[in-house]
């Protein structure tokens, strides 16, 4: 299978040659977010409305995030699981920089008679795919994805604009991210004016938590630190916690945002542990390239937002601080040699 990078269009050509009739499985990556369950959404029922066969498909065997379930489409994901033997004419991934967030969809990829990967991360390895599209300067993938379907003139109603809409406002934080741009805002008056409701959408995402979702919040702003003499705001979660609360992993996206308010603070790292091991959200308001310390741990992301999967499965919250805090920012005159006193509480617990 060929690996290159391809130009804006020859993936117009590629997605406009698809055929009515083609099977086509639309993926993200493994715990979708917004941007991931919207991009997906739009490319899949944009793909519908011409006649093809195309299914939204989860990366793992789990299912759609509650706060996404009230949007069109939710309901048609199908689980790797679902899909065992089945071969796609075409596999497009969205949202997606790495192979290994494909998770139990990856051979779902390889399988496929053609495979093509869109997004606005900076690619963390080789090309996996057939034909690979990044734009990194677009805000989220769901505005790549509208941008493109208004390119090749592709009909978007309502469903599609809320979709993209869901991507975007997810990924740049209610536009208060530095990834807004003039441009963010044009697709986005775009999309408004095809159907999304704004004030609908941010209902449905932000005002319908169950209590136990807040009570967790609260956990993770009284466990909040300074660190680096300031520089680094950081707070944490586990399974015990979620158990505990009675809180479904669902309600467990941008976390990192409760704290990262904190003012004259540069770094926000916010840990998760889980069975499944510690996952690491960096968010940055200081120019400082969190990006950069998250690929020297197997991560990427972008400047201001990037994660980390542990490869250490059973780390502690300490061994993992005592790796990371020396690469990031330390306030000037004070001792960051040593971490501070870690909460006895952290540990982790099998499902």
């Amino acid at each position: 299978m060929p690996k290159s990078d391809h130009n804006r269009q020859h993936l117009r050509d590629t997605l406009q040659g698809i055929a009515a009739g083609s099977r086509v499985f639309v993926c993200g990556h493994t715990r979708p977010d917004g941007d991931a369950i919207g991009s997906v959404l739009a490319l899949q029922r944009a793909l519908l409305a011409r006649g093809v066969d195309a299914t939204p498909v989860l990366a793992d065997n789990g299912s759609v995030p509650e706060p996404y379930l009230w949007m069109a489409g939710s309901d048609a994901y199908q689980r790797p699981d679902q899909l065992t033997g089945q071969r796609a004419d075409y596999f497009i991934t969205l949202d997606t920089p790495d192979f290994g967030r494909l998770a139990e969809a990856g051979p779902l990829l390889l399988a496929a008679q053609y495979s093509l990967i869109i997004d606005h991360h900076p690619p963390l390895q080789e090309n996996y795919a057939d034909l690979r599209y990044v734009q990194e300067d677009a805000a989220s993938c769901g505005q790549l994805v509208w941008n493109l379907l208004h390119e090749m003139q592709w009909s978007c109603d309502p469903d599609i604009a809320t979709a993209c809409y869901v991507a975007t406002i997810s990924d740049t934080g209610s536009f208060q991210f530095s990834n807004t741009t003039q441009q963010t805002f044009r697709a986005v008056g775009e999309m408004i004016a095809s159907g999304a409701r704004p004030a609908d959408i941010a209902a449905k995402l932000y005002n319908q938590k169950p209590l136990a979702a807040l009570q967790l919040e609260g956990r993770i702003l009284s466990r909040a630190k300074l660190l680096n003499g300031g520089a680094v705001i950081h707070s944490y979660l586990s399974d015990a916690d979620l158990q505990e609360l009675g809180v479904a992993n669902d309600w467990t996206e941008d976390l990192v945002d409760l704290i990262r308010c904190v003012r004259d603070t540069e770094v926000a790292l916010f840990i998760t542990q889980s069975s499944k091991g510690p996952r690491l959200s960096l968010r940055s308001g200081s120019g400082f390239d969190v990006s950069e310390v998250a690929r020297q741990f197997g991560g990427g992301g972008h400047k201001a937002a990037a994660g980390i999967t542990w490869s250490d499965k059973s780390a502690s919250l300490e061994q993992i601080l005592d790796a990371v805090l020396p690469q990031l920012p330390c306030r000037s005159g004070k001792d960051c040699s040593e971490t501070a006193l870690w909460d006895s509480d952290w540990k982790i617990v099998e499902p």
